[in-house]
């Protein structure tokens, strides 16, 4: 195996994108974003935003060399207030974002809002933070993010008997085997993106029971336990259909409710649907990367197992969850490469076509595969549905060959 991981300059290929922290904010309706530095720092993000349609959510308020050295509190203050008066929208939730910099500089982001919550009484604000230099530690800017936009949620008096999804951006359809089971079982599903106005995004909170499908929300959720004395259940996402049964095991241990019988036909469905799928890829060489799944070599160990000939897997980074599948690679499958998709060595990428099936635009961009799973990180799949989409997709992506880059502008930058 090939394992390629070293701590240089990372590549930003053009095919990197997916959900960074402006389009995670963004989701909660009635919110705003500001952000606080210098004019380098976030023209990426700004050209993201005008991609992915959020330019009307977003302002940047710029800081000179002057206000690094004196401090820049009161240019905030006199910002929101210049923003505030400006505006026509109806802002419920400001988000003041301060970007790496400030992690050295120490701006009191608490004192700050605190000052700006007794301006403005109707409008809540949140300080964030937009550095890119704590990815790796245990508070990357996911984490913290999350915890700020949980933060806001009330205490209710009483929780009733519906089910939160926490960690899914795209909402898991109404036809997903989980949503149906839940309704009828009597349980409301809430999902943030099905949330329109502020005061739904508040329902949120109101479940007894909320279901984790990412693991960078589970130290805000444990926070907003401890508020509203609510519970969670785990359920990570995953394709392989053993670990999906044991996930609707663990969850219906955790609701008391047995659904193993309204879920039977959808794991039948599911193995017909590898059993296409695996007959149209042949041995056709696969690729997966992370722009496709948070848990990629968890794909690809379960891609393994139904017979599909995984040959390389792009990756930053091994997110906890996926580290056992990393050793699964290492033992029992060392013909696979796991290659760190933003190690500077990737922009010399081949322009000879390569004759493989990509799950994921980073790995079709970086290897210049023929033909292309268009799934990007995850989005709306979950369960034996979510497998059953992710094969229907690698089947008839088999059909004819990509165009990469109209697959990457239509997805459009991380932001």
């Amino acid at each position: 195996m090939n394992m390629r991981f070293e701590p240089n300059l990372c590549y930003c290929n053009p095919a990197h994108g997916g959900w960074g922290i402006i389009r995670v904010a963004a989701l909660i309706p009635g919110s705003y974003l500001l952000f606080v530095c210098p004019s380098a720092c976030f023209r990426h993000g700004a050209l993201g935003a005008i991609q992915h349609h959020y330019k009307d959510r977003i302002s940047y308020l710029y800081i000179d060399q002057s206000d690094i050295v004196e401090g820049y509190d009161q240019e905030i203050l006199d910002g929101v207030d210049e923003l505030l008066e400006r505006t026509e929208k109806d802002i419920r939730l400001l988000f003041i974002y301060v970007s790496c910099l400030d992690d050295f500089i120490g701006t009191d982001m608490e004192k700050v809002t605190a000052i700006l919550g007794k301006r403005y009484p109707d409008i809540l604000f949140r300080a964030g933070h937009m550095n890119p230099i704590a990815s790796s530690t245990k508070m990357p800017p996911a984490v913290t993010t999350f915890d700020a936009m949980l933060s806001v949620l009330p205490d209710w008096d009483k929780t009733d008997d519906g089910v939160t999804l926490w960690g899914n951006f795209v909402g898991i359809p109404e036809d997903n085997e989980l949503i149906r089971v839940l309704n009828q079982n009597g349980h409301m599903v809430r999902q943030i993106s099905s949330c329109s106005t502020f005061s739904e995004y508040e329902e949120m909170s109101r479940s007894g029971r909320s279901i984790v499908i990412k693991p960078f929300v589970r130290y805000a959720l444990n926070r907003l336990e401890k508020r509203t004395g609510a519970t969670h259940v785990d359920m990570p996402i995953s394709y392989d259909i053993d670990t999906v049964a044991k996930e609707y095991q663990d969850l219906s241990d955790f609701l008391g409710e047995d659904l193993s019988e309204k879920i039977k036909d959808d794991r039948s469905l599911c193995e017909q649907a590898i059993h296409y799928a695996r007959e149209e890829v042949a041995d056709v060489p696969v690729f997966v990367s992370d722009s496709a799944t948070v848990f990629p070599l968890s794909l690809a160990v379960a891609l393994l197992k139904y017979g599909f000939r995984v040959a390389r897997v792009y990756l930053s980074e091994v997110v906890g969850p996926d580290q056992k599948y990393a050793d699964i690679l290492l033992n029992e499958y060392p013909q696979v490469e796991i290659i760190q998709g933003d190690h500077p060595d990737s922009v010399s990428r081949s322009e000879t076509e390569t004759i493989a099936l990509a799950v994921g635009e980073e790995a079709a961009y970086l290897s210049n595969a023929r033909y292309v799973a268009d799934i990007s990180s995850d989005e709306g799949l979950l369960g034996y549905q979510g497998i059953r989409i992710l094969m229907d997709t690698m089947r008839l992506a088999m059909k004819e060959k990509a165009d990469i880059r109209k697959l990457i502008d239509e997805y459009g930058g991380i932001v």
